[in-house]
């Protein structure tokens, strides 16, 4: 069944930290029967049949005049009058509710306008189920499904250095609807927590509650007028959901040793991410990680090269890959690949005539300086020397530098 007894404590299995997320934005139809409310109007029954679907179940929830939110037994749901995003980890089947979620929505006269879908790299890609099993097997999925409503399939792409982390898939489809504000998004993906770091995420003897777990941790000042829903699993993990206004922030942690793993996510305006780099600053000081991915995604070009360009890196991190990608349908990603100062030194170093040596032209865009312009110019030197005529039509750019904070 897709609920559950709220007075029940969910068994938290071994299972894999990193996500799968769908973002849909739903147009109404013209003939003007779509509710006020859009997806919102969709009964808890129908979205409990969506989980089942996706194989997770509703926790709890909370509700806003903009949206509502759903912690999911494997990660989140958010639900606005014209966008769906669904977040899920483990094995679950996040795509296998795509179907049935574009027959509900057009039951009550929504139709889908644009489709994004991203994740990180599979800790244990073998245990995923179909279409996870690959992401060519993804995009294959998501185009049988949206290709033909949208109009176009969509593009595909990856970013990141297998060497130095995790890499992050991204497909998206359509453009962002003609006066819409551009969506900002940041994406953090932690591995090899800290050990005193994921021990508040366990259920032991001095556990008082999920609140004071997310207040303990430091968790409550990432949002601090956030509307927070927690939930500490059993006998560990741990998910959040903050809302405010149109924004939210969502954490997971899957804090077991040997596949320990913490996401921190922000989306909405611009005010609703505020400062990027000191929040993923104070996402490090939290977690304590080995390694950490961060994507920094808008829609909208105009806004792209600004919301990708990073003040500072946390203290004690390097910067072994940055990448980034100007969407042939609008906007940007940019994506970093960091490491602790003292994993990187536990790393063999590059042969003098490796590759890496020679690109040293940018081996400092970022540094302890107090401005971004380092950086921008860094994104400014990507953009220009993009190539234009790639496979997939889009502009893109990638560069591997050595950074320090």
């Amino acid at each position: 069944m897709a609920t559950m007894d709220t007075a029940a404590v969910l068994p938290n299995p071994v299972f894999e930290g990193s996500e799968k997320r769908l973002e849909v934005d739903f147009a109404p139809c013209a003939d003007g029967r779509s509710p006020g409310n859009g997806l919102r109007a969709m009964s808890r029954d129908q979205l409990d049949e969506l989980m089942t679907l996706a194989h997770c179940c509703i926790v709890s929830s909370r509700s806003n005049a903009s949206f509502d939110a759903y912690v999911l037994s494997e990660s989140s749901l958010f639900v606005y009058p014209t966008k769906w995003i669904l977040k899920t980890c483990g094995t679950t089947r996040l795509l296998n509710s795509v179907p049935r979620l574009l027959e509900l929505a057009g039951a009550i006269g929504m139709f889908p306008a644009r489709v994004k879908f991203s994740r990180a790299t599979f800790l244990f890609p073998e245990q995923q189920h179909f279409p996870h099993t690959s992401f060519d097997d993804e995009v294959e999925f998501l185009n049988g499904q949206f290709a033909t409503v949208i109009g176009s399939p969509g593009k595909a792409y990856v970013l990141g250095d297998p060497c130095e982390g995790l890499q992050w898939h991204k497909y998206i489809a359509g453009r962002v609807p003609a006066g819409s504000c551009p969506t900002f998004n940041m994406e953090v993906c932690m591995t090899e927590l800290g050990d005193a770091a994921a021990r508040q995420f366990f259920r032991t003897e001095d556990f008082v509650s999920a609140a004071a777990t997310t207040r303990d941790t430091g968790i409550l000042a990432l949002k601090p007028g956030a509307d927070i829903d927690d939930y500490v699993f059993e006998p560990c993990g741990y998910s959040m959901n903050g809302i405010e206004g149109t924004g939210l922030i969502t954490i997971h942690v899957t804090p077991e040793q040997g596949f320990s793993y913490a996401s921190v996510e922000v989306s909405g305006t611009a005010a609703d991410i505020g400062d990027a780099t000191a929040l993923l600053r104070a996402a490090a000081g939290i977690f304590h990680p080995g390694k950490v991915s961060m994507a920094l995604s808008v829609d909208m070009a105009d806004c792209a090269q600004a919301f990708g360009a990073l003040e500072q890196l946390p203290a004690g991190y390097t910067c072994p890959h940055a990448s980034v990608k100007r969407l042939e349908c609008g906007g940007s990603v940019t994506y970093y690949n960091m490491l602790s100062i003292e994993a990187a030194e536990a790393k063999a170093p590059a042969r003098p005539d490796s590759p890496r040596s020679i690109l040293h032209h940018v081996a400092s865009f970022l540094s302890t300086a107090p401005s971004g312009s380092v950086m921008q110019a860094y994104l400014s030197e990507l953009s220009d020397n993009a190539s234009a005529d790639t496979s997939e039509g889009e502009a893109e750019a990638e560069s591997s530098s050595q950074l320090q904070a």
